[in-house]
């Protein structure tokens, strides 16, 4: 099968941003507590990642669904990241583990990350994984592999995004997809990275 283009995964990543993972970052950032747990409800289903966190231990300690995992990473922010992101990630996931039985959580706890503070966050997907030729679930060789592609493939990346402006009349949400919203966004390190994990997953996915 042929693999995506970076131009079809930037307009892919847009509306994907448009549709879904804008509001899970808002709310993440300016919601109340309520606003906040319903957000992680809606983001774990969109990622396929609620089964990871069996809600029988939440139900054990009288909690709501996932209120462990919001007291972990709601005081977050970039600055925790700043020294050594694959540890403190690691650290992460290792705290979130702790309370759901010690399950495997590396892929839920990169993309609930992302959605909490974004760079310099990298998602951790098992096709995108298979696409990079990664045979184990390392996050540290994974990430590294990552950070070598992206800047590999940076220019293509650079110049698919820059062509998005001029591609707002298919936004999925055109109110807020406008021309200057497309510009601003798409010309960020991090929305260029997504681009990147969106050709990944494709990468892997058709593999």
């Amino acid at each position: 099968m042929a693999i995506k283009t970076f131009e079809y995964c930037s307009l892919f990543y847009l509306n994907q941003w448009l549709e879904y993972d804008m509001s899970f970052c808002d709310a993440l950032a300016k919601g109340d507590r309520s606003k906040k747990l319903d957000t992680l409800r809606k983001a774990g289903n969109f990622y396929k990642v609620a089964r990871n966190l069996p809600s029988i231990y939440e139900e054990e300690k009288r909690v709501e669904r996932y209120e462990p995992v919001l007291d972990i990473i709601d005081s977050l922010d970039p600055a925790h990241f700043k020294k050594d992101p694959i540890k403190k990630i690691d650290e992460i996931k290792d705290e979130i583990s702790e309370q759901y039985g010690k399950r495997g959580v590396l892929s839920l706890t990169t993309k609930f990350l992302w959605i909490k503070v974004k760079e310099p966050i990298l998602i951790y997907d098992s096709q995108a994984r298979i696409a990079l030729g990664i045979k184990s679930e390392d996050f540290g060789s994974y990430y590294k592999k990552w950070r070598e592609e992206f800047e590999a493939n940076k220019t293509a990346i650079v110049d698919a995004c820059s062509k998005l402006p001029d591609m707002y009349k298919y936004a999925a949400n055109q109110e807020i997809g406008t021309k200057e919203h497309i510009g601003e966004i798409a010309s960020t390190t991090w929305f260029r990275e997504r681009v990147f994990d969106a050709y990944l997953w494709h990468k892997g996915k058709d593999a």
